[in-house]
């Protein structure tokens, strides 16, 4: 038996390829973890574009959400016992009815498969706040063609969208409040619109897959935060000792670019400066 999603969420996640809302901690804690994200980056202004992938090896206060007993219990009931962390991404759109990510699957450049992403809201995240949005069942098609683009105004590492036609009209918004999360395959289509909302829309993708993951062509670091892996798909990513200390940063330096050689590897574009380069991101 599942231990917090029933059986009948379980059987949504396979057939349509996400659950949500799903409750991950209450409102107060929310706004707890809110708040140190709004501290950091009035702390290092000049670093928050680092927190778009691999945040976990930066704060220990992300690497506590990654292991968090109630959330890992989520993720056990998709992908079972053995889980590794894949990343911990910050998305903080701004309400400027600009920032927006095109429709694009993960697993299109190169990542694991499956990766299960919790998309969790520190602030509101519905329609008027561009919440993240869905095909159902899209998990099945296998992967669509993608393109690029160097837009200022997406968030996505390559400004990837699907030049694929599809059904855009099927699309489910994964509305959410503070504590709640939507689970997602990551092979699902999903994308978001400009925010136009009075607060910024704020989420924290938490990025699991089972220690049975394997990559086609490249090998990268992952950590292990329950179980055990019997596989050695994956090397051991070093814990941070802290927040945004010269070790952590060191370490997220060395893993990352590791990362940006994969995800850019057959990109017209180099790596923005959330992945060690140097084309500007958007946060």
């Amino acid at each position: 038996m599942p231990k917090v999603l029933t059986p009948d969420e379980v059987g949504q996640f396979e057939e349509k390829g996400f659950i949500f809302p799903v409750r991950a901690f209450d409102e107060t804690r929310a706004r707890y973890y809110r708040d140190r994200l709004e501290s950091l980056e009035d702390r290092y202004p000049n670093d928050v574009t680092k927190l778009k992938t691999k945040s976990h090896l930066l704060c220990d206060w992300v690497m506590e959400i990654a292991e968090d007993k109630h959330i890992l219990d989520v993720f056990e009931d998709l992908i079972g016992p053995n889980i590794r962390c894949w990343s911990m991404a910050w998305r903080a759109k701004r309400p400027d009815g600009k920032t927006y990510a095109g429709w694009h699957q993960d697993s299109a450049y190169g990542s694991p498969v499956p990766v299960v992403i919790g998309a969790l809201a520190l602030a509101p995240c519905g329609v008027k706040q561009g919440c993240l949005r869905g095909i159902p069942e899209s998990h099945k098609w296998g992967v669509l063609q993608h393109n690029e683009t160097v837009d200022s105004s997406s968030i996505l590492a390559r400004g990837q969208y699907i030049n694929e036609p599809f059904d855009e009209s099927q699309a489910t918004d994964f509305i959410l409040q503070p504590g709640e999360m939507v689970l997602f395959h990551n092979s699902i289509i999903h994308g978001s619109s400009p925010n136009h909302g009075p607060d910024r829309r704020i989420l924290l993708l938490i990025e699991m897959m089972p220690t049975w993951a394997k990559m086609d062509k490249f090998r990268e670091a992952a950590m292990l935060v329950r179980g055990v892996d019997d596989h050695g798909n994956f090397d051991d990513e070093p814990r941070p000792d802290g927040e945004f200390t010269e070790t952590a940063i060191a370490n997220w330096k060395r893993v990352v670019e590791s990362r940006a050689k994969r995800l850019f590897s057959d990109s017209r574009y180099g790596a923005s400066d959330a992945y060690g380069g140097s084309r500007a991101a958007t946060y």
